[in-house]
């Protein structure tokens, strides 16, 4: 079964990793700076999953960072790095054995009130997800329940989250006019069950599930997996025109480098459970200051332009049960001195800039990280 819509031509941007052309510091950055308190604010953020009764193992060790109206965020990173855990954090949907051991997590509505998501009770959480803050899961087919209908379970939705009481007739016309925002027909997809559709579509669906009562803030984790890649065009055009329309701030989990630099303003590499780089997209796959942000670049094949010599990371990621001592990379790492096992370092301030573009990276040897990529000469 194919999408009904067709995939859009695909942009080309820094690196050649497919994205549109960028601004002094990325798209959609405003030089005044933040006129309004971040959406979310993040301080500290310790996770642990349990592994046995006495046992512990931290998958987040103090993440910080502020998301402002309307902006966009990419976490990217190899797989096990912290990405989902911090997502399914941040909404407080941590599986059984994970929980939030340190930290806030500080929520800001569009009144001004600002909320520990942390300190919330149960039923404050229910009323606050999917009515403020929404996620989409990694992969569709998982994510519905295969004996109910996507209108039935849109229905649901809205009668679990939405404030006040809500009729059927009101359910059918938000659930018709979420589906027509991402280019779906409501008589055709709210009596279907999710094995009549297409990857594209059941994606589509579920984005527009996470957007039935406009929430402000929206965490998408790998939005895109499994799906091929002009479905994968058609989606991350159709998320570029929601957050246009819509106006809400985007969490965006990603391990695909190219569909970072195409949707977000600032870029957050973790590695380990912490964040080792922030900054501004154009910062971020222009001039990466962490070695382990470099070898990602290098590391993933550009869409347009010449063909670029691909190079593996080294070596694989710790185990966070037995982290190496001082910096969790050095055991990959080239630039790896005496130094860097003594003492995990911190994140040095590098470019410091308005509205939260501030490009920092957590490695002593940022000086010494010259990003480029060698091009394979063609016969």
């Amino acid at each position: 079964m194919n999408d009904s819509t067709p995939p859009l031509s695909t942009p080309t941007g820094p690196q050649g990793l497919g994205h549109e052309s960028l601004g002094p510091d990325g798209p959609g950055h405003d030089d005044t700076g933040p006129q309004e308190a971040p959406v979310l604010s993040v301080r500290d953020l310790e996770v642990a999953y349990r592994t046995g009764k006495q046992s512990r193992v931290r998958a987040l060790r103090g993440v910080s960072f502020d998301l402002y109206p309307e902006s966009s965020l990419a976490l990217v990173g190899e797989s096990g790095c912290g990405k989902t855990t911090l997502g399914l954090a941040l909404l407080r949907l941590l599986p059984t054995l994970g929980e939030i051991t340190g930290g806030e997590v500080t929520y800001t509505g569009g009144d001004g009130r600002s909320r520990d998501v942390t300190a919330m009770s149960a039923s404050q959480l229910r009323r606050w997800r999917w009515s403020e803050a929404a996620m989409v899961f990694q992969g569709a087919q998982n994510a519905f329940n295969p004996v109910l209908t996507i209108g039935q379970q849109m229905a649901e939705t809205l009668k679990d989250h939405a404030r006040g009481g809500i009729g059927r007739r009101e359910i059918l016309e938000r659930s018709a006019e979420a589906l027509r925002s991402v280019r779906l027909e409501p008589r055709r997809v709210l009596g279907s069950y999710p094995h009549e559709l297409s990857g594209g579509m059941k994606q589509r669906a579920l984005i527009a599930t996470g957007l039935l009562l406009h929430p402000r803030l929206l965490v998408l984790d790998e939005p895109t997996t499994a799906l091929d890649i002009l479905t994968q065009r058609t989606v991350i055009d159709l998320l570029a025109e929601l957050r246009a329309e819509y106006g809400f701030a985007m969490i965006f989990i990603s391990h695909d480098l190219a569909l970072a630099a195409e949707l977000a303003d600032r870029v957050i590499t973790m590695y380990a459970g912490k964040v080792i780089e922030t900054g501004s997209t154009q910062d971020i796959f222009t001039a990466p200051k962490h070695p382990y942000t470099s070898k990602l670049i290098n590391a993933v094949p550009p869409v347009t332009g010449d063909l670029p010599e691909l190079a593996s990371i080294p070596g694989a990621p710790p185990s966070l049960a037995t982290l190496p001592p001082g910096c969790a990379f050095a055991p990959r790492c080239e630039l790896a001195t005496e130094e860097c096992v003594q003492s995990e370092p911190e994140l040095i301030t590098l470019t410091q800039r308005p509205a939260d573009m501030t490009h920092a990276a957590a490695c002593i040897h940022h000086d010494q990280v010259h990003h480029e990529r060698k091009v394979i000469a063609r016969a």
